[in-house]
């Protein structure tokens, strides 16, 4: 019989509702715990390994919002430690205080409802089995014994457009590396049988050979275990329950072999054998470059080719550097283009007068290779930070408002000359003034951010996103008809909702409502945009948590 494919949403519906379902045999496993320790009259073993678990206890009810059993589960953990740090044997007491504790675990669990059965290793099949849309998925290999953490925050890094196998056991995930590498790790740390098992395990990988790129996850916060993860040669350390946002940005980091745009450099310059020759050593370095040998035809490249830097000799015919830098100067689009004055001329009183025209540097002829490459690099990268600041917003690193709408009047052209088809979506935050107030302005942060990351990662390299404003993001979709368009903004949607943020001892999800319209009804940049905007309030009056595609005619 078929596995009916589940939504990122409901797989973790069910798998929280699986988790709940055994929490009694969790407890009942923490009462044997208790046992043991008394059996062993508080030994140090039997204290940490009863820390573990109430610790991991604690950690997991967070992550799947029940609120009740981790808050309890922490103060069980907090006398846990207490007893480890005091280094003899707890007194009455602190025994009273445990037992207490765990009737009051086992009388919050049993006011759960247990009564829906889950097919966990269904929920595996489907979580390992879908397949996202066009972009290339990242594999990545998970090992946990935990079987809900597991299938919990495999399906949330899904969401985040990786493609995830999970292992329940070190061997299994040993023998998948060697055969088939992923594109990184993710493991636990402590295993219940080896206590840095998971550390071991990737020590023994890296000495066969292993290079993939490996992030720990723990329960555990201390030195010892991190130090662990770092002689294994971790590239990252979370502590449970984790942040599946940092951690997916993580694994984005480590895993994007995406090579950064190199700079754009415009050359003018009379000589076309010297202008040759600056374009040939700078290409050699791995930049792009365009040649003027006519200063009088240099606006058009300067708006097409849109430099990251200008190289410009002094001495020209018709219009020598000086006049080229102050006429660049007065276009709004090219004020802030960095210009490097290259020339013969030695006397510096023309060298700081040039400059005061609007150059920014003056090297002198002739000059090495090396010192041109690094000259020009750290103008023209210094210019690149400084432009993203300018055009990006600070919290998401997403375009802001401005450029959002400077590159939907751009792709709006493209398209029409092209013929092609061209949707733009604006996306709200439901009830975000209620996250703000009820989990404060920081978590209302990450929240933003959260979905920043999750539009970045999931959408088309061709896509273009954007923070408008507030809890307001715009999506800029070439090449794309409305109904491919609803369908990719739907799957963002469910996924964005099937995400936890933990708040504390508990968590919460969050939602957004999104609006859609199309080139091919709405025919300018205006129309477009109000139209979306109209599509999006559609969205939040029908009930929010969806997506409205706008339509013909529509104010």
């Amino acid at each position: 019989m078929g596995v009916e494919v589940m939504s990122a949403a409901n797989k973790l519906k069910r798998i929280r509702e699986a988790y709940i379902k055994q929490l009694p045999s969790q407890l009942e496993a923490l009462r044997k715990g208790y046992a043991e320790l008394l059996k062993s009259s508080c030994s140090l073993l039997e204290l940490e390994n009863f820390h573990r678990s109430i610790h991991t206890l604690k950690g997991a009810c967070a992550s799947f919002g029940l609120k009740s059993v981790s808050t309890i589960a922490a103060a069980g953990e907090e006398l846990a430690k207490e007893a480890i740090k005091a280094g003899t044997a707890p007194d009455t007491n602190w025994h009273q205080n445990i037992q207490s504790c765990l009737n009051s675990l086992e009388e919050a669990a049993t006011s759960m409802d247990l009564s829906q059965t889950v097919d966990t290793r269904a929920i595996e099949l489907v979580a390992a089995s879908e397949v996202t849309g066009e972009r290339n998925q990242k594999l990545i290999y998970f090992c946990e014994d935990d079987s809900y953490q597991r299938l919990s925050l495999s399906t949330q890094i899904e969401c985040f457009g990786f493609k995830v196998a999970a292992f329940a056991e070190l061997e299994q995930l040993s023998n998948a590396v060697q055969s088939s590498p992923p594109d990184a790790v993710i493991m636990d740390l402590v295993f219940p049988d080896r206590h840095l098992g998971g550390s071991e395990t990737i020590e023994s990988l890296r000495k066969a050979g292993c290079t993939v790129p490996v992030v720990f996850i723990s329960s555990q916060n201390d030195f010892k275990s991190r130090l662990a993860a770092v002689r294994a040669g971790s590239s990252a350390y979370f502590t449970k329950p984790v942040n599946v946002t940092e951690l997916s940005a993580t694994l984005d980091a480590l895993t994007n072999s995406v090579a950064p745009d190199p700079y754009r450099v415009l050359i003018v310059d009379d000589d076309p054998h010297l202008s040759d020759l600056y374009s040939t050593i700078l290409q050699s370095a791995g930049m792009t470059t365009t040649v003027v040998n006519d200063p009088l035809q240099v606006m058009e490249p300067l708006l097409d080719f849109k430099p990251d830097l200008l190289l410009s000799d002094m001495y020209m015919p018709g219009c020598n550097g000086m006049e080229l830098a102050k006429t660049v100067r007065q276009m709004g689009t090219s004020f802030s283009i960095p210009i490097i004055y290259l020339s013969s001329e030695t006397d510096t009183g023309k060298q700081f007068q040039a400059m005061r025209m609007g150059g920014d540097e003056f090297l002198t002829k002739p000059i090495s290779p090396e010192n041109l490459v690094a000259a020009v690099a750290g103008r023209a990268g210094r210019m690149k930070a400084i432009r993203s600041f300018m055009v990006r917003d600070s919290m998401t690193g997403l375009f802001n408002h401005t450029t959002s709408k400077e590159y939907l009047e751009v792709e709006i052209v493209k398209a029409q000359r092209n013929g092609a088809e061209l949707c733009f979506a604006m996306i709200d935050v439901d009830r975000f003034k209620t996250v703000n107030d009820s989990y404060g302005h920081q978590m209302g942060d990450h929240v933003l951010i959260t979905l920043a990351r999750l539009l970045g990662q999931r959408l088309r390299r061709t896509d273009i996103v954007g923070r408008y404003g507030g809890e307001e993001f715009a999506v800029i979709l070439p090449d794309c008809n409305i109904s491919e368009a609803v369908e990719i903004m739907d799957q963002l949607r469910e996924s964005f909702a099937a995400l936890r943020f933990p708040a504390g001892n508990e968590s919460f999800s969050s939602t957004f409502s999104c609006g859609i319209a199309p080139l091919s009804i709405f025919k300018d940049v205006e129309s477009v945009c109000k139209a979306a905007d109209t599509s999006m309030y559609r969205a939040k009056e029908g009930g929010r948590n969806r997506v409205v595609a706008a339509k013909g005619g529509e104010k």
